[in-house]
């Protein structure tokens, strides 16, 4: 079975990979914890948990070749720290390819599966998809202000294909079980709800954004159809959007007004200088035609706003 390691493990998304894999009964998996309490959780999902600074490029090359690790996949935050993760997963593969030719042997390539996301195309004025140049003169807009380095890191994971086996996940807004994303958006509803107030509810988001939303799983479902064909069956261009629909926020958000059961009228005040704010303010026009025809992605979590008061329920019992 391939030994799989997971950085951000015992996050959001990493936690759901990590079942996800461990379920399937094909994979061993190991996961990185920043504390004994996200250990315990780990090593209680019969994941092996992994203490280590994952910005180390040398520890965590180690780590690689100490456990045998055949696939790695970036789930963590660890935004200033990406090329560092980056020149540890090649140096281990490197020095692994190198001991084989020693005796004349060959060996696979380690994987690397890299979480980036859909804020790099900006806010296109056309619908596009992951095939679409971003971060260049090509590009149908500029990437958010909070991922400009991006474009710059997804093409050095590209340019290290001939040390690694890779993939670009593109994840739109993850919603489900505990979302912190979705903070700024029903945080103020939730409190007009608590205290009754009448007054207007200030969203800090500008009125024209339309968010690309997919469910945690599904991102889960789809990490692990890219972790099964890194041997070769990704295609010339390992980049995929992952998303299930797009929808307008004032839509969202007069739903979710609906649920919070509250009558105060919204007022978007736009991002307030926020870059991450100015992000979640972004009109998505993406599809994900590839991560279905090249990764056999079928989501299973559709109908966001038919199902809003459960997601709305979970966003809250997780604060």
């Amino acid at each position: 079975m391939p030994n799989i390691l997971i950085l951000g493990g015992s996050g959001y998304l990493g936690l759901a990979l990590g079942r996800s894999l461990v379920q399937s009964g094909t994979h061993i998996v190991w996961g990185t914890a920043r504390s004994v309490e996200k250990a315990k959780l780990l090593a209680t999902n019969e994941i092996t948990p992994v203490e280590a600074e994952i910005a180390d490029a040398e520890q965590l090359q180690n780590i690689i070749l100490t456990n045998s690790i055949d696939v790695v996949v970036d789930t963590s935050s660890a935004y200033e720290h990406a090329g560092e993760i980056l020149r540890g997963v090649i140096s281990a593969a490197t020095t692994r390819k190198e001991a084989l030719a020693k005796e004349g042997a060959v060996g696979p390539k380690i994987g690397f599966v890299y979480t980036s996301g859909a804020w790099v195309h900006g806010s296109p004025g056309v619908r596009l998809n992951d095939l679409a140049p971003v971060g260049n003169v090509l590009a149908q807009d500029e990437p958010a202000t909070v991922v400009a380095w991006r474009p710059a890191h997804e093409q050095a994971i590209l340019a290290a294909r001939d040390h690694l086996n890779v993939a670009i996940m593109r994840p739109y807004i993850i919603y489900g079980r505990g979302s912190w994303v979705f903070d700024s958006w029903w945080g103020p509803l939730a409190e007009a709800a608590k205290t009754g107030s009448d007054s207007v509810v200030k969203i800090p988001a500008d009125i024209s954004a339309r968010a690309g939303v997919v469910h945690v799983d599904d991102v889960a479902s789809v990490y692990h159809a890219a972790i099964d064909r890194l041997d070769g069956q990704l295609g010339s261009w390992p980049v995929f959007d992952v998303l299930t629909e797009t929808i307008s926020l004032v839509e969202i958000m007069e739903n979710s007004k609906t649920v919070f059961q509250i009558h105060a009228p919204i007022e978007y005040i736009g991002s307030i200088g926020n870059p991450f704010l100015e992000a979640l303010s972004i009109s998505s026009k993406g599809d994900a035609s590839r991560a279905k025809t090249v990764l056999g992605w079928t989501p299973k979590r559709t109908e966001f706003l038919l199902n809003l008061p459960v997601y709305i329920r979970a966003w809250q019992s997780s604060k």
